[in-house]
């Protein structure tokens, strides 16, 4: 799916979950833990691992970040005034990107390769948020422009931890080739994950009463999961211009 059109539709949705307390408090608690406990795993390994003082520097700072972003995202949850709403399991992106990657965590991190996987792992979940957090930003100005601002300022902290990931991934990589083949590898499994999970996650809003809609409208976004479903179209973002698409 063009990664334009993806945009579109996705902000259109967005519009209808930011409408209610209970819609904004689910969304802010995906990303809440997407930014905090999702990710916190794989730093905990890389700390112990990385041997590079000056780019352990840069781990550190990410993860530290990626705990604040989540307190600030935990915080606005608490903002909306409703009982936060828990998100199932089965619709956490990083574990099911792992495991169509034959479980690429699931070893640990113990050599240099490992280091790159995770980093490229890393690289491809921060390429997705800096695509949608313009989005959520959008979505959430006009109801919740508190949230639209932390939207705004975490973003610009994603685009540096983007760096992080190509110094890193780069430094620890056996050669260019498996660098780039390896990260168009991530990036199709990512792409595929991303639109298997939106579709799921659709179907949990729309069966959890977190969005207000007509008859109609109803009708249609729930035809819009099923054919995401049932199609192998992947929403790609659009870093993949970036680097060959894996078969």
């Amino acid at each position: 799916m063009d990664a334009n059109v993806s945009e579109r539709i996705s902000l259109r949705f967005l519009r209808h979950i930011v409408a209610t307390p209970e819609g904004r408090a689910y969304l802010l608690t995906q990303v809440a833990d997407a930014e905090g406990s999702d990710e916190g795993a794989i730093f905990d390994h890389l700390l112990a691992k990385v041997d590079d003082a000056e780019l352990r520097r840069l781990v550190k700072r990410h993860a530290d970040d990626e705990t604040r972003h989540a307190a600030l995202f935990r915080a606005r949850v608490d903002a909306q005034g409703v009982t936060p709403p828990t998100v199932p399991g089965t619709l956490k992106i990083l574990p099911r990107i792992s495991a169509t990657l034959d479980g690429v965590l699931s070893g640990g991190i113990e050599t240099h390769r490992d280091i790159m996987n995770a980093y490229l792992l890393l690289q491809v979940i921060e390429e997705r948020a800096v695509t949608r957090f313009p989005l959520f930003e959008k979505a959430f100005r006009p109801v919740d422009p508190e949230t639209a601002d932390t939207f705004v300022a975490v973003a610009k902290d994603e685009e540096r931890h983007l760096k992080y990931c190509h110094a890193i991934a780069r430094r620890y990589a056996p050669d260019e080739a498996t660098h780039a083949s390896t990260l168009a590898r991530y990036r199709n499994a990512e792409a595929s994950v991303f639109t298997e999970t939106s579709a799921l996650n659709m179907s949990h809003i729309l069966s959890h009463g977190l969005v207000r809609l007509t008859g109609a409208q109803r009708l249609a976004w729930t035809a819009f999961g099923a054919l995401l479903r049932n199609t192998r179209a992947q929403a790609r973002t659009r870093y993949w211009a970036d680097a060959p698409v894996a078969a």
